[in-house]
């Protein structure tokens, strides 16, 4: 008898096991310093001005941490289900690429604006992968529990909504614009590169239009 949830991490891709994977340790592993008083995972990969000095591995890896139980779990479910949805389209390198760029503009900018406190959580990356979903599924319907039929596009408006709403009480305005920025990154990548396959087909055809032409 086959197990669903080993069915359900069988078909995701590589990268994305990867990334839910580290994700999903990262509190259990801190959970585990903290009670033990052995190590604290938020001092070292937790995000803080010193990023810019001794801890510039911070840039990628704070969010590989939550800001706390709820945003663990909140932020883990969305994250399965968007790189299970994701990942029929992309290649893990691709997958991986996009979400270090979403993670390490968000974070950046929460540099420059130094908010008083560590920044920890995937924001940035979960913003940027709402972004996808909207832009390759946007026109496909499907059921949002409590809320009933949705488009994809009005599901990741909900979706987005709910995390801002998370960074914003949890982290404060700072963060929550600086994730914004790491998100929007997202969006802005796709966009240019849906700009640029239009124009590569474009060239295509019209190349192809000349040789019948000429022949």
């Amino acid at each position: 008898m086959k197990i669903p949830l080993g069915n359900f991490f069988s078909s995701l891709s590589t990268g994305a096991k990867l990334l839910i994977g580290l994700y999903a340790l990262g509190f259990p592993l801190f959970l585990v310093g903290h009670f033990s008083h052995t190590f604290n995972l938020y001092d070292w990969l937790a995000l803080s001005p010193l990023a810019w000095k001794s801890k510039a591995w911070s840039l990628l890896t704070y969010a590989l941490l939550p800001n706390g139980i709820v945003d663990w779990v909140v932020s883990l479910f969305w994250m399965a289900t968007l790189l299970s949805v994701l990942g029929r389209n992309w290649r893990s390198s691709e997958l991986l690429g996009f979400a270090a760029l979403t993670t390490i503009v968000g974070g950046v900018v929460a540099v420059f604006l130094n908010p008083p406190c560590l920044v920890a959580g995937n924001g940035a990356m979960i913003l940027g992968f709402l972004a996808a979903w909207y832009r390759l599924y946007g026109r496909e319907r499907l059921i949002l529990l409590g809320i009933g039929e949705l488009s994809v596009r009005q599901a990741a408006i909900v979706v987005g909504l709910v995390e801002l709403l998370i960074l914003f009480f949890g982290l404060g305005w700072q963060v929550t614009l600086a994730l914004c920025c790491g998100g929007a990154t997202g969006w802005l990548y796709l966009f240019l590169r849906g700009k640029h396959a239009l124009n590569r087909h474009s060239q295509v055809i019209d190349s192809e239009r000349i040789a019948r032409l000429e022949l």
